[in-house]
């Protein structure tokens, strides 16, 4: 049986969703949510198999969700919505399929078989895919900041400071998350507090105790740790 998970804040959206999923031989409705915080939480204890999505919840969206959970590459998901405005966003974080509410049990079908392809082959086995881009919440407006702009991520509380070429911006996150969400050729976690992308870093400065600092192309010193990064075995990548 294919567990499913069902992230989505409207009662009459979940039980529409519940007689699709009664309507496939394989699949077992194993827990649902109606928040980011709720879902990101019920999903690292469940760990179902397969992701009911919807866009727009009350305190995030499904980027959320899957950034909460980037850890989990296992975990398919499959996308729900009203509106078909953001489908290349979300095969750009590797969303199994995309579907337009409200749903046609042909339609369904079709994306669960898709989901049951991806399960049962050997992608579990394949390198696994990191994080593209952040969804980035300002002034009330909502930003996808790719990974490529980023210099460098430093901790403040229980936010991570993102500091890149199209400004700095707040993500509430974990460095622990943060570091598991990134390609550890292009990211290097230097320190408990600090993340820095390898080729911003202009040149190493050896401090009074023995440890290194890495001065970054926009003249930002950012202390390292050896408990963290050893920069002999980055050189070695």
């Amino acid at each position: 049986m294919i567990r499913v998970f069902v992230v989505d804040d409207e009662p009459p959206a979940l039980r529409k969703v519940q007689r699709l999923l009664e309507a496939e031989h394989d699949l077992q409705l194993c827990g649902a949510a109606g928040s980011c915080t709720e879902a990101i939480s019920e999903i690292r204890r469940i760990r179902p198999d397969l992701l009911l999505l919807d866009i727009h919840l009350p305190d995030g969206s499904e980027f959320e969700v899957l950034q909460g959970i980037s850890d989990l590459p296992e975990i398919q998901a499959i996308f729900l919505t009203a509106l078909d405005t953001r489908t290349l966003e979300a095969f750009d974080v590797a969303a199994t399929d995309y579907l337009v509410k409200p749903v046609a049990q042909k339609r369904f079908s079709l994306a669960i078989q898709r989901a049951r392809e991806r399960l049962q082959g050997p992608a579990h086995a394949e390198a696994p895919i990191y994080t593209k881009r952040f969804l980035i919440e300002r002034r009330r407006l909502a930003y996808l900041l790719s990974v490529d702009c980023i210099e460098w991520i430093g901790a403040d509380r229980n936010y991570a400071r993102l500091f890149s070429s199209k400004g700095e911006f707040a993500l509430r996150t974990t460095m622990d998350r943060l570091q598991g969400q990134l390609d550890p050729t292009i990211f290097a976690r230097v320190s408990r507090s600090a993340i820095v992308r390898l080729e911003a870093i202009q040149e190493l400065r050896l401090q009074p105790d023995g440890s290194y600092g890495a001065l970054l192309n926009s003249g930002t010193l950012v202390p390292c740790s050896r408990t963290y990064w050893k920069p002999d075995e980055a050189c070695r990548r």
